[in-house]
């Protein structure tokens, strides 16, 4: 009988090999976030089933901070989202209809030129800014989730 014990447990000391780990595997592939875009919309997602925890369209913006809050780097970079992402999408939404108001201010005649050239530069510069604004604010996230699935456990 200890011959068989001892066999049992030398198979299973040197037989077995590594094991992963599933629990800390499942922590990390339930909780980690990313961004997804769908139909012009930026959905937050979680975990490998894809569970949308966030979206952000025209003119809504998610409170990332909440989702981030295990890592406090990823809390910084989520305010700076949500401090950018709706000023963004505002100047770029008035700069668009700036835009279609020089456009349709060029096309009237006797019309000084000089008022569709002023809103054509006003668009522009709107759009630009906006641009700008909501560049930052897809950079801050794209850290924030770095940051949060970083500092998840394994």
């Amino acid at each position: 009988m200890s011959r068989l014990a001892i066999a049992l447990l030398a198979a299973q000391i040197f037989g077995s090999g590594a094991t992963p780990m599933i629990a800390q595997d499942s922590s990390y592939d339930n909780n980690a976030l990313r961004a997804e875009s769908r139909r012009g919309d930026l959905q937050i997602v979680r975990g490998k089933e894809g569970i949308v925890v966030a979206r952000a369209g025209v003119f809504r913006a998610p409170q990332v901070a909440n989702l981030v809050r295990g890592s406090d780097n990823a809390v910084a970079e989520a305010k700076i989202f949500e401090h950018n992402f709706q000023p963004g999408q505002s100047f770029l939404a008035l700069g668009i209809v700036t835009m279609g108001a020089a456009l349709g201010v060029s096309r009237i005649d006797g019309v000084n030129t000089w008022i569709s050239t002023g809103l054509t530069v006003a668009s522009v510069a709107l759009i630009t800014y906006g641009g700008t604004k909501l560049e930052s604010a897809y950079r801050a996230l794209s850290k924030a989730i770095w940051w949060y699935n970083r500092d998840l456990s394994r």
